[in-house]
């Protein structure tokens, strides 16, 4: 099949602020959509009609309202709806495999955009390149404009020629927009309302990826874990109680390991034989505890860690096997503290942190220090690290397997040769081999058919171990450093 768009084709010049200011208020004065408190309808009724509609409603605010190029904008247009017609119509399939062949895993995302800012905005832009913020659509008209798709292919794994070594990317249209919108007053009965649409949403992605794509393992990514409780909920949905899942937590409290490996072996970062960890009582964050202090080259060092959770660290603390591995965690005051105490910092929560509000005098000086940031959206700003003379890298792996099992194949670029999707250029991943762990962990276990050491639950120590076994088996590596899709120098 025929590529339907550009990887990423940004804006020759970007609009003025007043240019993006008209555009919002054109499409604000013209249609309830984009200014209303979008409800419940919204996330849930996939109107293909509509869809279409809002690309034609943006195209006619940048063409009229800005100086962008009319060739250019007429041409993202007609990607953007060559996009929704593909998903729509993959969608509406029944009782056939929508990609033409058995794939025996998905890696399924959700939105890590938001209405409120557009460090995200790339990873939509090359499904629907005329919502980009350079013709002047702000991140506002950009994810109300995309309320309502159903679940969608973003990509395909598919290098290999083992049927076992074959994947795809689903996106599971849940975004973080909802909870702000369904539950504003956080009563049980929004609870209980929000709980339902992000159940409905996420069921119908699971049906699509197990059902029509006929994928048997399927990777929770980001945000999932948790809301699936584990993915626990998924296997509720009728037809899907054979359905492996497995959370990601385990390749990725492996790779953070081996990150922080690679970062004392291969740099002149000084630990001093200390390592923060931000998130300690989360299950990412202690496991990465015990991993660390699991590992021959840092059995022996100092932990420093912080989690707003106070009475669950400390419980987690006293239920720690042997008084010398309580002794080598220190309790810190906040995450400035960790970052103070320490050079080489993990982080591993999902809120976000805000040097900025934190250090307004900026007195905080990171020169010297790395922070491995887990969370996905991004915890730490790169800007604010970096401008305070940090490192910040994701944990990332890379794919140096033969059959080249988890590069992605680039389903939707147009480029010669293929650019497989990177989940944006100014928000995912740099060079094309690299993968989040959490992806690489769905890989493994349906490339062994490990289905047992699927994580299900909390990550433990055993299951860390387990799934970096398959890792190394298969030469997935920790990938060159990397934020927020540009490589990250580390002397």
């Amino acid at each position: 099949m025929e590529s339907i768009m550009n990887h990423e084709s940004p804006a020759a010049n970007s609009v003025s602020a007043e240019e993006r200011e008209a555009v919002t208020a054109r499409l604000k004065r013209e249609a309830a959509h984009w200014s209303d408190i979008p409800g419940n309808e919204t996330y849930t009724m996939h109107s293909e009609e509509l869809a279409h509609s809002k690309i034609d409603e943006v195209y006619e605010a940048v063409y009229h309202e800005t100086d962008a190029d009319r060739s250019e904008i007429l041409m993202k247009r007609d990607q953007s709806h060559e996009f929704i017609d593909k998903g729509f119509k993959d969608f509406r399939k029944t009782g056939e495999q929508i990609l033409g062949r058995k794939i025996d895993r998905v890696f399924m995302v959700p939105m890590r955009s938001d209405r409120l800012n557009e460090d995200y905005a790339s990873e939509s832009t090359p499904f629907v390149p005329l919502f980009d913020p350079q013709l002047g659509v702000s991140s506002d008209i950009r994810m109300r404009a995309m309320y309502g798709y159903p679940p969608m292919v973003l990509d395909m794994y598919t290098k290999s020629e083992n049927e076992r070594e074959s994947g795809a990317i689903v996106l599971a249209p849940v975004y973080n927009d909802m909870e702000q919108d369904i539950a504003p007053d956080k009563t049980p009965e929004q609870i209980m309302s929000l709980h339902a649409i992000g159940g409905f949403v996420i069921a119908e992605a699971t049906i699509f990826a197990h059902n029509k794509i006929g994928a048997e393992v399927i990777g929770l990514g980001a945000t999932l874990p948790g809301i699936t409780k584990f993915g626990s909920m998924l296997r509720l949905i009728p037809g899907a109680e054979e359905l492996v899942t497995t959370t990601g937590h385990g390749g990725t409290v492996h790779m953070i390991v081996e990150t922080a490996k690679k970062v004392i072996e291969q740099t002149k970062t000084e630990t001093h034989g200390e390592i923060g960890v931000i998130g300690g009582a989360g299950s990412i964050g202690w496991s990465s505890i015990g991993s660390i202090l699991d590992n021959d080259l840092m059995k022996d060092f100092t932990i420093h860690s912080y989690d707003i959770r106070e009475q669950r660290f400390s419980e987690r603390l006293n239920s720690a096997e042997g008084e010398d591995v309580r002794g080598q965690i220190k309790l810190a005051d906040d995450p400035i503290d960790v970052l103070r105490k320490t050079n080489l910092i993990v982080c591993a929560i999902t809120d976000q942190i805000n040097l900025d509000e934190l250090d307004p005098t900026r007195a905080l000086d990171l020169t010297g220090k790395v922070i491995i940031d887990d969370s996905q959206p991004g915890c730490f700003d790169l800007d604010q690290v970096e401008s305070r003379g940090g490192k910040l890298v994701w944990v990332v792996g890379e794919d140096k397997s033969d059959s080249q099992f988890v590069t992605r194949d680039g389903l939707h670029s147009r480029e010669t040769p293929k650019v497989g999707y990177n989940y944006g250029v100014k928000s995912g991943l740099y060079g094309p081999a690299s993968e989040f762990a959490c992806g690489q962990e769905a890989a493994v276990i349906a490339k062994y058919q490990a289905y047992d050491d699927a994580i299900r639950g909390p990550v433990t120590a055993e299951g860390t171990r387990a799934i970096g076994r398959y890792l190394l088996d298969s030469q997935i590596v920790p990938a060159p450093w990397q934020a927020f899709g540009r490589s990250v120098q580390i002397d």
